[in-house]
């Protein structure tokens, strides 16, 4: 191959190399506080409830049987929490299965909603957060589903705030799961603080 012909395509080359290897433009200031960051939210929550160990009035239901309730502060926060964690919809690996829509209500609350993209199957089908005026978490309600050839899941699952701390005050789960080959399972949880 003669030299004039390498010239331009070693140039190309360096050319993709260069554009491959470009920072994604970070978001403006505005998008950032646009964002809500539920995982950060979720983490001082639970250090706080693990600290204050508050009385728990917890009942779990489950499809044919009675309803059991039980009142307790030995609760693993990790662990009850990490249902909602799950619905954290901002990082930028997950923005492109989403629209996102925000607006302000006349009393000043802001409501988020995210819906999956038509074609898109992610975890979480839908995200609602309804925050204060001050961008406190008031509600939060999202509809989580899994499906693969061993077993299909789908959660509602909502948490509520104290709308004057931002603290979490209650949250419910309900839902529906089915193994291969076996009946599907009904089952709920209530638990308010």
């Amino acid at each position: 191959m003669p030299v004039s012909r390498r010239i331009p395509i070693l140039f190309l080359g360096l050319l993709l190399a260069t554009t491959a290897c470009e920072r994604p433009t970070p978001p403006t200031a505005a998008e950032a506080e646009a964002s809500y960051n539920l995982t950060a939210y979720l983490q001082r929550q639970k250090q706080l409830l693990q600290a204050e160990k508050p009385m728990v009035l917890k009942s779990v239901a489950t499809e044919g049987q009675p309803v059991e309730t039980i009142e307790t502060s030995a609760i693993d926060w990790q662990d009850e929490l990490a249902v909602f964690e799950e619905t954290d919809l901002n990082r930028p690996a997950l923005q492109e299965y989403y629209s996102k829509k925000e607006q302000v209500l006349e009393d000043g609350r802001i409501v988020v909603e995210y819906n999956r993209a038509e074609d898109a199957e992610p975890l979480v089908h839908y995200l609602r957060l309804e925050l204060t005026p001050e961008r406190k978490l008031r509600q939060l309600n999202a509809l989580i589903q899994d499906q693969n050839v061993l077993f299909y899941t789908r959660r509602n699952v909502q948490l509520t705030a104290d709308s004057a701390s931002g603290n979490i005050s209650g949250y419910r789960i309900s839902g529906v799961q089915k193994l291969v080959l076996s009946d599907s399972l009904h089952y709920r949880v209530d638990a308010n603080l």
